[in-house]
């Protein structure tokens, strides 16, 4: 907006002095030819004046920024090629305290696990005896055993859509009843029926059946047969 005003001005003083030639050179007696041609001349010289620009105030000031700014880049230039690889390699240095537990997984980590351990819905419950089948199942070949210390009971061969029945212990006594896929259909003792993943299992642990032990025989009882059977006693 600024220019536009300028030139503005600079045609309206071309136009001024172009009139005041041509009224001087009729008063002067000049011809019109040459009048006009003085005129435009004249107006040519005050327009290429007018055009000459002062240097701008800020001109230095910008160009020392940007030799300041190319010296800055050529300098961490020169510091990125001189620096090892492990320093390149390097995270950014922070003024904030790293948190220790940043790297590891959330199950890991102590804070969360401490968390876990005070919150009263996660307590462990009181400690139950291990369900038995004490009627005709109880000999069937078709118990197992639950493996591992907490077994969900679902009611559909599914870990992501069943829903959870029932949470069975280890020691837990099962009889199989069916299976699809990598689960197996069982039925408890408490009347509990559901599925539960094939791994969880075991069998039973054989009974155990104590050894018959030979007692030797005593240092007198073996001298009072020998006696015996030579007809000593």
């Amino acid at each position: 907006m600024h220019g536009m005003i300028r030139a503005l001005g600079r045609l309206l003083v071309m136009g001024l002095v172009m009139t005041a030639v041509l009224v001087a050179a009729v008063f002067a007696g000049v011809g019109t030819t040459t009048a006009i041609a003085l005129g435009i001349v004249l107006a040519g010289v005050v327009g290429l004046v007018g055009v000459v620009r002062r240097p701008h105030a800020g001109a230095h000031v910008e160009q020392l920024a940007a030799m300041q700014a190319t010296l800055d880049a050529a300098a961490a230039t020169q510091r990125t090629e001189d620096s090892t690889a492990v320093d390149a390699m390097a995270p950014p240095l922070s003024s904030k305290a790293v948190d220790p537990e940043a790297n590891m997984p959330r199950w890991r980590r102590p804070s969360l696990i401490e968390a876990r351990r005070s919150d009263p819905s996660r307590q462990t419950a009181s400690y139950r005896l291990s369900m038995r089948f004490t009627d005709d199942r109880a000999g069937s070949p078709d118990v197992r055993v639950v493996r591992y210390a907490v077994v969900p009971l679902l009611d559909r061969p599914d870990e992501v859509m069943g829903a959870r029945v029932a949470d069975l212990e280890s020691g837990d006594e099962v009889l199989i009843v069916g299976a699809e896929s990598a689960f197996v259909e069982v039925l408890c003792p408490d009347g509990e029926h559901g599925w539960v993943h094939r791994t969880t299992l075991g069998t039973r642990p054989t009974p155990f059946a104590p050894s018959r032990t030979i007692t030797s025989p005593q240092p007198d009882d073996a001298l009072t047969a020998l006696l015996s059977a030579r007809g000593l006693i």
